[in-house]
């Protein structure tokens, strides 16, 4: 499976497009995230914090920081090819989304395309820090489909799940007017 990274900056001259020629080039999905260079400037070691609330409110708190800061965010377009596709998630270069954050581990997530449903389910690799939708955390075994809007942490690193149209549909907002 390939999942092609690219800034919200850089996908900005593609709001003009149609949607179908966008959907048809970035894929049906995408995680956005904070440079990993600004996502160290807001970590707090979340890893060291005790789930449940206090995970739901820093999670909140990152989610916002992340859109007054949208120009700069890191889009992941997912793009499966077949159904049942898996998309391993983890530090290592061996991994198909590669997550440089410490508190991820080098294997700690699968997620699994179904065409029928036209998303991504996501399932926790036994990762020592967990992973969170919603800001409530994965269980070991449990595989729990995603949801325009979701917001999905691997340990601390934090993203947003949307749809192509939902990406499209931001940029198209977020874009200047041209002077008429």
């Amino acid at each position: 499976m390939e999942a092609l990274m690219v800034s919200v900056n850089q996908l900005r001259p593609f709001a003009g497009a149609s949607l179908d020629a966008f959907r048809a080039a970035s894929g049906p999905v995408a995680l956005i995230q904070q440079p990993v260079e600004l996502v160290g400037q807001h970590s707090r070691g979340l890893a060291a914090r005790t789930v449940g609330m206090a995970h739901r409110a820093y999670m909140d708190e990152r989610l916002l920081a992340m859109l007054r800061d949208f120009d700069n965010l890191e889009v992941h377009f997912l793009q499966p090819s077949v159904d049942g596709e898996e998309l391993t998630v983890g530090r290592t270069e061996a991994c198909d989304l590669v997550v440089p954050d410490p508190s991820v581990s080098q294997h700690h997530a699968t997620m699994r395309w179904s065409a029928a449903r036209g998303g991504f389910s996501v399932r926790d690799a036994e990762s020592m820090n967990g992973t969170f939708i919603n800001g409530a955390p994965l269980g070991y075994r449990a595989q729990v489909l995603l949801h325009d809007g979701d917001t999905l942490a691997f340990g601390d690193a934090q993203f947003l799940y949307l749809r192509a149209e939902t990406v499209y549909e931001h940029l198209r907002l977020a874009s200047p007017k041209k002077a008429r």
